[in-house]
């Protein structure tokens, strides 16, 4: 396989980001942007994508040619042997993409498709906090809530690349609908979503002015960045709904951590 540099793509529900690195991990030019999942096609999403890594080529200088593959991080359920996506939860329309097949066609260079949680505990492995360790837990908690299981030194994908959705395990029976159709799952108690719905329903209380001031006035647009901007003026609403949002999390990881005894979370 030849070639010097590595293209990273990251399919997120809010957001995704192309990036042009080496093989020892180093970052060599970013750049990324919303993804509008609910205004483009998966497919249209996918080819805006290989524009954007061609664009990043530019910028670095360098053509396809110098490229040895493409890694592509994207939430599951996902085929990792295949690059076909499944209908993810954040990712509405993404129902039996062929991901990997179709930017091989568009980029002309070996493609391997990974859940995004899997990704990161990887690179968080190999390069980062958990270099040394046998056995660790990679959380992820944006729009979804993951995890990237390395156990016994090994990445643990599950019997059909569902280990480690950690985020659709049960935390209140009764808790409000997640993404995936369940009640009370950790992402639908403790993601950005989550933290976004929970600061519009807490609004009846009368203490949420910051927060609907960063959001222009308008409770429909709240987002968990304005409820963290207030939590880090002191809005005492703001840091009571991270508070909430943040003992759920902890539960979750209690959890894994009863299920899994890894060393480092």
């Amino acid at each position: 396989m030849g070639g010097s540099y590595i293209l990273g793509i990251d399919i997120g529900g809010t957001k995704s980001a192309v990036l042009v690195g080496k093989p020892n991990g180093d970052i060599v030019y970013r750049l990324g942007e919303e993804t509008r999942a609910s205004e483009r096609t998966p497919f249209e999403i996918l080819d805006r994508l290989a524009e954007m890594a061609k664009e990043a080529l530019v910028k670095v200088g360098i053509t396809l040619s110098a490229v040895m593959g493409v890694g592509i991080s994207c939430g599951g359920p996902l085929d990792s042997k295949t690059g076909v996506v499944y209908s993810p939860p954040n990712l509405p329309g993404w129902t039996a993409i062929p991901v990997k097949a179709h930017l091989e066609k568009a980029l002309g260079v070996p493609v391997i498709v990974e859940n995004d949680a899997n990704a990161t505990a990887l690179a968080e492995w190999i390069f980062g906090a958990g270099r040394g360790a046998k056995n660790i837990v990679f959380m992820t908690m944006g729009t979804g809530i993951g995890a990237g299981l390395i156990l016994d030194g090994r990445l643990y994908r599950g019997t059909n690349d569902l280990g480690g959705e950690i985020g659709h395990h049960t935390i209140l029976l009764n808790g409000p609908v997640c993404n995936c159709g369940k009640r009370g799952c950790l992402e639908a108690l403790a993601s950005g979503p989550a933290i976004a719905r929970l600061a519009r329903e807490s609004m009846m209380y009368g203490r949420h002015k910051r927060v609907l001031s960063l959001a222009g006035g308008n409770p429909s647009d709240i987002t968990a960045k304005h409820v963290v901007e207030a939590a880090k003026e002191g809005d005492p609403f703001g840091v009571q709904i991270l508070e909430e949002a943040g003992t759920y999390m902890g539960v979750g990881i209690a959890n894994v951590i009863q299920m899994l005894n890894p060393e480092r979370v």
